[in-house]
């Protein structure tokens, strides 16, 4: 039973969590790891690079195509990439559903108009605080609220003049230094035409090594209350993986720093990567709910109730 069940989970169709485009951004989250733990190199994902990736998931797993989001993004501002949509374009024409998580700094004119036209599914934009004070102190660049304010207003009546159809979602992070600008703007946001829905998003811990970010926790969420297991309940290595910019591939969207690598999508197939050996070790440590690796052992979803 042991070795069949281990070799049916590396089996099946695997899915792509996100896909990289950069992992440069111009901001200074607190809240984000690569502000100060992420030492790995910088830049953007190649196309051929992206393309690779999303013909075999197709190939291997045609059921993927409409009813899955695949992220472009994982640890940088996707904006920035200058073909952006491109990779968009690209995913939308094997019917795979995009999603992006973005910051309205980013939004000039000519990048809003080209972001819609590429017609992603989803996006989150994610604007914390309430003013340049508040900002400040949650994502780390001077002088920014006012003008993301007003960028995301104007994106998103050229949103409505150009009769899109992406889905907005506004976010912004649960955790006591934002919890007086939630109070403040979810009635703004949630009112606001063009707005699907307002988020407050779940604080997390990454993978917990960051002592900085984990000392944000005071106070914890107050619209989420996490309650543990005394099992592994994560279930990424089973069903998904993260591939990076550089066509390095890791088992989950947590890991900033690249610090369990299962293959290299330059060199390998993603199926080779899905059942090489790094991922069946991975998989076997919480089937037999023994994690050691250093990316799992303290992160705060691995014993999560579902």
């Amino acid at each position: 039973m042991g070795p069949r069940k281990e070799s049916s989970m590396a089996d099946h169709a695997f899915g792509i969590f996100n896909i990289e485009l950069t992992n440069r951004c111009p901001m200074r989250c607190v809240m984000c790891p690569r502000t100060k733990s992420m030492t790995r190199p910088q830049g953007f994902m190649d196309f051929e690079l992206y393309t690779k990736a999303i013909d075999e998931l197709i190939s291997v797993n045609p059921g993927f195509a409409g009813t899955q989001i695949l992220w472009l993004h994982h640890f940088g501002e996707s904006l920035l990439h200058p073909r952006f949509d491109l990779f968009i374009r690209y995913a939308n024409s094997k019917e795979i559903r995009t999603g992006l998580s973005i910051n309205p700094w980013m939004l000039t004119n000519p990048v809003s108009e080209k972001l819609i036209r590429s017609e992603p599914h989803t996006l989150y934009i994610s604007l914390d605080g309430h003013d340049d004070e508040s900002f400040m102190k949650i994502r780390g660049m001077e002088n920014a609220y006012t003008v993301s304010h007003e960028r995301l207003i104007r994106f998103l009546n050229l949103k409505k003049e150009m009769k899109s159809e992406t889905t907005v979602i506004l976010s912004m992070i649960d955790f006591h230094r934002n919890s007086q600008s939630i109070d403040a703007r979810r009635k703004y946001w949630e009112s606001m035409e063009g707005i699907d829905s307002f988020l407050p998003k779940t604080f997390i811990t990454w993978d917990g090594s960051c002592r900085e970010i984990n000392e944000l926790t005071e106070g914890g969420n107050r619209y989420h209350e996490p309650k543990k297991s005394p099992t592994v309940t994560c279930t990424f290595p089973f069903e998904r993986m993260t591939v990076t910019w550089d066509g390095t591939v890791v088992p989950c969207c947590f890991d900033f720093n690249n610090k369990y690598v299962c293959g290299d999508l330059n060199k390998q197939s993603l199926r080779e990567i899905w059942t090489g050996e790094r991922m069946v070790s991975l998989r076997r440590e919480f089937r037999e709910n023994r994690v050691t690796n250093p990316l799992c052992s303290n992160c705060e979803k691995l014993h999560e109730n579902i």
